[in-house]
C-alpha cells in the first residue's frame, strides 16, 4: 500500500508567511515596536534641545554675527565698569566678554543687585542701530545667601 503525500494549499506559497501566521504577526510586531520607539526618541531628543538654555556672548553676535537685526536671542556677559547710565525708562550700559562690548538698552525691570562689573544674562534682540535692546535682565551671582542690611528693607 503506498500513500501519497499531498501538500495543502497554504504550504504551496513556499516560505512567504501567510496573513495570519505566526512569522508575519511577529514580524508586524517588531515593525510596530520599531516605529513606536522611534517616534519616542525622536520627541524625548526634541523635547531636550527645547529644555536648554543658552546664551550668546558680545563676541558671538559682534564678531561671528549669531544673531541678525530683530532676532529674539539671550545675551551674556558682564557690564562694563562706567558704562551705566539711565535715561526716561531705559538704562543703559555695556556688556563685555573676553573679545567684544555690545551697547545694551534695557526696558525691563533692574534687579536690585544689578551692578557694574556684574555678570548679566539679557533676553531680547539686536536692534538696526547695533544695540541689543531687552526687555529682560537676569543678574548672575555666586549663590552664597547674605542677609540684608539691618538699615535698607527687605522687600
Amino acid at each position: 500500500m503506498t500513500t501519497t503525500l499531498s501538500r495543502s494549499p497554504e504550504r504551496v506559497t513556499g516560505d512567504r508567511p501567510t496573513p495570519g501566521s505566526p512569522r508575519r504577526t511577529r514580524r508586524s510586531l517588531v515593525v510596530c515596536t520599531a516605529v513606536v520607539l522611534a517616534a519616542l526618541g525622536w520627541i524625548t531628543i526634541r523635547g531636550l534641545n527645547g529644555n536648554f538654555v543658552y546664551y550668546l556672548t558680545p563676541s558671538d553676535i559682534v564678531v561671528k554675527h549669531q544673531a541678525t537685526v530683530d532676532e529674539r536671542v539671550r545675551l551674556g556677559g558682564y557690564v562694563v565698569p562706567g558704562s551705566v547710565s539711565q535715561r526716561d525708562d531705559d538704562l543703559r550700559f555695556v556688556v563685555s566678554d573676553a573679545g567684544a562690548r555690545l551697547r545694551v538698552v534695557d526696558t525691563g525691570p533692574v534687579p536690585r543687585m544689578f551692578r557694574p562689573g556684574q555678570g548679566v544674562v539679557l533676553e531680547g534682540a539686536l536692534g538696526a542701530d547695533g544695540a541689543f535692546h531687552s526687555d529682560t535682565l537676569l543678574v548672575k551671582h555666586d549663590g552664597e545667601y547674605r542677609a540684608p542690611d539691618s538699615g535698607r528693607d527687605a522687600g
